[in-house]
């Protein structure tokens, strides 16, 4: 069982009473691992000395990691103080909140008071975004991420406390274009909103001409039928294969730096002064990761694009006909591509 009081150093405000009255707040909780006593003990004090440092950016994480492997009432509180500091509005307000409610629970009225009162004081200070949904992207198996989470629809277009700062809202939808979009937040602002407008996956027509009907004429009914001059469709048919090969290379050469250039941007992502836990994320570490993201999915389509098109160009290589007349077109989606052939051999 791990014990973490706060203590007067970790507050800015009434330390030494918030102190003394959340000394016996909550049970203190067990760790999901046997190991977890032992890492939530030291991130919580890894956390205290870099409050008592001033560095409340790196503090923050690692006592939300204790608190998570351990939940405990001093862990949360200074948590909340952690968050006040670093300028993390709506963080410090939900776990302020949190604390409110554990006290609550715990039969703690005067705990409990302080907290609503720490609560209360940042409400006029908390930035909101608004995350709302245009009528016709408002489909069955939308799902909307802010910052990795994803949104629960009574969330839609209410506007909701965020911490100041950059935030990633992401939507995708069945037959529509994901979209992923970044917002930068102020300090105090109530009217930042993002609307989520999905288009079509765009589907190419495969389009083709059929070869002209032939009536036959009064010559074919007394005499021998006249044939096409050979050799023409197989020459189409094999031009067409150089071409489709040839922007088959270049789809894999365009597929290739794209992917280089995903796993480049994602490496640098993960680096400690961008992302220091997959929950938290700096505002560069966020945009390293959308470019990741976009650069991936470029990658897989120009991939099977150019998969497709080597593809097509070796069949029509080997099946080439010596007569006959070749209508080819492509068909690609954003998760597919293809191309129809038509003629006559």
């Amino acid at each position: 069982m791990v014990a973490r009081p706060l203590t007067a150093r970790g507050l800015g405000r009434g330390g030494a009473v918030v102190a003394c009255v959340f000394l016996a707040l909550a049970p203190v909780a067990r760790a999901d691992s046997p190991g977890g006593d032992v890492a939530a003990t030291a991130l919580f004090d890894e956390g205290r000395r870099l409050m008592a440092a001033h560095n409340y950016v790196d503090a923050c994480p690692k006592l939300a990691e204790s608190n998570r492997l351990a939940p405990s009432g001093g862990t949360l509180l200074n948590l909340a103080d952690c968050y006040e500091h670093a300028g993390q509005t709506a963080s410090a307000w939900a776990a302020w909140k949190d604390a409110a409610a554990r006290a609550n629970a715990a039969g703690k009225t005067q705990a409990e008071k302080m907290a609503l009162d720490r609560a209360a004081a940042l409400e006029p200070k908390l930035a909101r975004l608004t995350v709302a949904v245009a009528p016709e992207s408002d489909v069955p198996g939308l799902e909307i991420k802010r910052d990795g989470v994803t949104l629960g629809r009574a969330e839609y277009s209410v506007p909701i406390p965020v911490d100041p700062g950059t935030h990633l809202v992401e939507a995708r939808a069945p037959k529509k274009k994901a979209l992923s979009a970044q917002i930068d937040v102020a300090s105090n602002q109530l009217d930042a909103r993002v609307t989520v407008a999905l288009s079509d996956e765009v589907v190419a027509a495969a389009l083709w001409t059929a070869p002209p009907a032939v009536t036959p004429g009064p010559a074919s009914r007394t005499g021998p039928t006249e044939r096409p001059p050979s050799g023409g469709g197989g020459g189409t048919q094999r031009t067409l294969a150089w071409v489709a090969l040839g922007a088959g290379v270049v789809g894999v050469a365009v597929g290739s730096i794209f992917g280089l250039e995903a796993k480049s941007n994602n490496d640098e992502a993960l680096q400690p002064q961008n992302c220091r836990t997959s929950a938290y994320c700096t505002p560069r570490g966020l945009s390293l990761t959308s470019d990741a993201q976009s650069d991936a999915t470029a990658s897989t389509l120009a991939f099977v694009i150019g998969g497709v098109a080597l593809a097509t160009g070796a069949v029509l290589w080997l099946t080439a006909p010596s007569d006959g007349s070749v209508h080819v077109a492509p068909a690609v989606g954003l998760s597919y591509g293809g191309a129809v052939i038509a003629g006559a051999f």
